[in-house]
C-alpha cells in the first residue's frame, strides 16, 4: 500500500532531454523508457541501467564509446527515470527480472551481454541463470550478493526512514532533490565535485522522472532470495570502485559467490558509479567478456 505513494499518476507527461530518441513500451511492470542505439555489425547488444538518480543522461559517456562496436539497449527501471510503475510492481527481484525478459524479447534483443550496477544487477543475473539462450555476457559494478546488499541497505538509510513504509516514501517525494545530493555526497570518492550528477538528477527531476528509492529500500529489505538464486555460469567481469564510501564495510569478493566464471577487479580511484565515472573501464570490462564468448 505505501509503494502506492510512488505510482501515483504525473501531473503531466514526462519530457526527458533531446539528447537520445527515448521510447516507452508498456509492460506488466509499468511503462518503461529505452533508448536503442543499432550498430549492423555488431555481435552483441550490451544492456544498461543507470543506477537512479542517474538517468540515461548522465551513461552518454559510455554509450558513445559502446556504440561503435555494439548494439546499445539502455532503460530505466519502473518508479526511476522517466519510467512509470504499474500499480502491482513490487519493486522485487522476480519483478525486475521478469521486466528485464520481456524487455530482451518483445525488443528481439539476441546475444545480449549485461553490464548492470548496483542492488538492481541481481535482477539481471536471475535473467541471465533463467535465459542463457540470450543473455551471453555479464558485467556487474558495486553489485553485492543479497544477504550483503541488505547489510549495505541497513548501513546507509540513516534511521532506517527508508525502509519505513509510508514514511519513507512521504520523505522522498517532498526531499528527494536534498536525498540525492547527500546519496552522491556519500557515493562518490570523498572530495568529489557531485555537480554532473547532481545538476543531472535536478533537471530529470523538474522533467518529471522519478526517484522510488523507499519502495527499492523496503522491498530489499523483505526480500528473502537465497545467494543460489543468482548464480549464473555466463563469462563475467564484477568491478568495484574502492573509494565508495557506501560500501566501505562490504566484502567486495562476495560478488565471486555468485559468479563461478568471473573475475573481480577492483577500482582504486572510483566510487559507486563505475559506468559513469570510469567509463572507458567499464567498457573494457565488456570488451573482455564479449571476446571470452
Amino acid at each position: 500500500t505505501a509503494q502506492a505513494i510512488d505510482k501515483l499518476p504525473s501531473i503531466r507527461d514526462p519530457i526527458p532531454p533531446s539528447t537520445y530518441k527515448s521510447e516507452w513500451i508498456e509492460l506488466p511492470q509499468g511503462n518503461i523508457r529505452f533508448v536503442k542505439i543499432e550498430n549492423a555489425e555488431a555481435k552483441f547488444t550490451v544492456v544498461l541501467m543507470p543506477d537512479p538518480p542517474n538517468t540515461i543522461e548522465h551513461m552518454q559517456a559510455l554509450i558513445d564509446i559502446l556504440q561503435s562496436t555494439y548494439s546499445v539497449l539502455i532503460f530505466e527501471g519502473p518508479g526511476f527515470g522517466y519510467s512509470r510503475a504499474s500499480n502491482h510492481y513490487d519493486f522485487s527481484f522476480a519483478q525486475n527480472a521478469e521486466l528485464i525478459t520481456h524487455l530482451l524479447v518483445d525488443l528481439e534483443i539476441e546475444n545480449a551481454i549485461l553490464a548492470f550496477t548496483c542492488v538492481a544487477a541481481l535482477a539481471g543475473l536471475q535473467v541471465a541463470r533463467e535465459r542463457p539462450d540470450i543473455v551471453k555476457g555479464i558485467v556487474l559494478g558495486q553489485t553485492p550478493p543479497p544477504e550483503e546488499a541488505r547489510r549495505w541497505a541497513k548501513r546507509v538509510d540513516f534511521r532506517g526512514i527508508m525502509g519505513t513504509a509510508f514514511l519513507g516514501q512521504l520523505l522522498l517525494r517532498m526531499l528527494r532533490k536534498p536525498v540525492a545530493a547527500i546519496w552522491y555526497k556519500n557515493a562518490l570518492p570523498k572530495g568529489a565535485s557531485s555537480h554532473f550528477y547532481q545538476t543531472g538528477a535536478v533537471d530529470s527531476f523538474r522533467r518529471g522522472a522519478r526517484f522510488s528509492l523507499a519502495s527499492g529500500f523496503q522491498s530489499l529489505k523483505n526480500d528473502r532470495t537465497p545467494t543460489e538464486a543468482f548464480i549464473t555460469e555466463q563469462k563475467s567481469v564484477a568491478l568495484w570502485g574502492m573509494l565508495d564510501r557506501t560500501h566501505k564495510s562490504t566484502d567486495k569478493s562476495s560478488t565471486l559467490s555468485m559468479l563461478p566464471n568471473g573475475k573481480l577487479k577492483c577500482l582504486e580511484n572510483c566510487g559507486h558509479f563505475p559506468d559513469v565515472e570510469q567509463p572507458a573501464i567499464f567498457a573494457q570490462a565488456i570488451d573482455e567478456v564479449a571476446a571470452g564468448i
